[in-house]
C-alpha cells in the first residue's frame, strides 16, 4: 500500500479547496449574470496601429464589441507563415468568434474553421462561407465609384491614380469601380494603378506615389493598400498641388492639407451584424454586403482643398444612394 506523507496530503487539500472555490466563483457568477460572456478577437498582419485599414478595423471591432458586450482580444503583426496558428489558438482558447480583416486570410480561416466547428469565424472582405463561416464586406466597386467621381472631378493634370496592396478580389473590384467612377465624370481623365505587393510596408506606398507623380503628373491619389497609404500621403505632403482621397475612416483632421475627403465604412456595422447573429443562433453560411444604403458606407469631412467640387460630387453620392447613378459590377 502507498503511503502518502503529510505534506504531500497538505497539498492535495489545498488543491482541492483552491478548485472548489474557483468553482464555486464561476457558478456563482455565473448566476448572477444570468448570461454567456461573449468574446471576439482580431488577428492583423500589420499593426493595428497603422493609421489605415487595419486601425479602422480595429477600432470597428472594439465599436462593436462594445454596442454589445462582448470581450476582445487581437494579434497584430502576424507573419503568413503563422495564420493557422494565430485562428487556431483563438479556437483552443473558446473564443466566439475571430476576425479576419481581409481576403488574404480565406485560406488560413478554412483551414481553422474545419478544426473548431465551435469557433465561429468571419471575413472582411471574402467569400467564405461555412457552417461556422461569414464573410463580411463593404461594397467595393461602390468604394471605387464614389472615390474615382471626385478624382476625376478634382484633378487639374487630368491624370489620376491608384495605389494597392496586393492583386486579390476586393482591391480589383474597388479598381474596377474607380475606374468607372473617373469616366462617369471625366472621360478625358487616364488612371494609372500601381501595386506595393505588402500590406505593411509604407516605404513601398512613397515609393509608388513619387513615380506616378515624376512619371505620370498624377495629382488625386487613391489608396488601398494600408500601411502604403500612409507612405503614399507622406509623400503627397510634400507637395501643395497634390491631394488624396482616405479611407476607410476619416483622416481630414491628420492630414487637412491634402485629404479631399474619406470614404467611411463602418466596420462596427459590418461586425456587429455578425455578432447578433452569433447570439441569435443564425451565424453561418452567408455573406453580407453594405454599402451606403445600409449605412455602411458613408462620406467624412471635407477638406477645403474640395470645396470647388464638393457641391457637385455630394450630388452624385446622393445619385448613388437614390439609385439614379448606377454602375457595373464586372470583378
Amino acid at each position: 500500500m502507498k503511503v502518502v506523507s503529510k505534506r504531500v496530503l497538505a497539498v492535495l487539500v489545498i488543491v482541492a479547496l483552491s478548485l472548489t472555490i474557483i468553482g464555486c466563483a464561476g457558478a456563482e457568477e455565473g448566476a448572477d449574470s444570468g448570461e454567456k460572456t461573449y468574446k471576439i478577437a482580431m488577428v492583423a498582419n500589420a499593426s493595428i496601429a497603422d493609421g489605415g485599414w487595419n486601425s479602422a478595423c480595429y477600432d470597428g471591432m472594439i465599436g462593436a464589441a462594445e454596442l454589445n458586450g462582448w470581450e476582445t482580444s487581437y494579434s497584430e503583426n502576424v507573419e503568413q507563415t503563422d495564420y493557422v496558428a494565430t485562428f487556431t489558438e483563438y479556437g483552443n482558447l473558446g473564443y466566439d468568434l475571430v476576425f479576419a480583416p481581409g481576403n488574404e486570410f480565406s485560406d488560413a480561416v478554412k483551414e481553422a474553421a474545419a478544426s473548431y466547428p465551435d469557433t465561429n469565424f468571419i471575413v472582411l472582405n471574402g467569400e467564405v462561407v461555412e457552417e461556422n463561416v461569414e464573410s463580411i464586406m463593404a461594397d467595393n466597386t461602390m468604394i471605387g465609384f464614389l472615390a474615382g467621381t471626385l478624382a476625376g472631378l478634382k484633378t487639374q493634370t487630368n491624370e489620376v491614380a491608384l495605389i494597392g496592396g496586393m492583386e486579390i478580389t476586393p482591391a480589383m473590384q474597388s479598381i474596377d469601380g474607380f475606374e468607372q467612377g473617373v469616366a462617369y465624370v471625366n472621360p478625358d481623365a487616364n488612371v494609372s494603378v500601381a501595386f506595393t505587393n505588402s500590406w505593411s510596408d509604407a516605404a513601398k506606398g512613397k515609393e509608388a506615389a513619387l513615380s506616378l507623380i515624376d512619371t505620370k503628373d498624377c495629382d488625386v491619389f487613391f489608396g488601398i493598400s494600408s500601411a502604403g497609404d500612409a507612405g503614399m500621403r507622406e509623400a503627397l505632403a510634400d507637395y501643395d498641388d497634390r491631394w488624396t482621397i482616405a479611407q476607410p475612416s476619416d483622416l481630414l483632421d491628420q492630414f487637412p492639407d491634402i485629404t479631399l475627403t474619406s470614404i467611411m465604412n463602418d466596420n462596427a456595422q459590418l461586425i456587429g451584424n455578425s455578432m447578433k447573429a452569433v447570439m441569435n443562433g443564425e451565424f453561418g453560411n452567408k455573406v453580407f454586403l453594405g454599402g451606403l444604403t445600409e449605412n455602411v458606407l458613408a462620406i467624412g469631412e471635407f477638406g477645403e482643398s474640395a470645396n470647388d467640387v464638393k457641391d457637385e460630387y455630394m450630388e452624385i453620392v446622393e445619385g448613388i444612394r437614390d439609385g439614379s447613378i448606377t454602375f457595373d459590377y464586372n470583378v
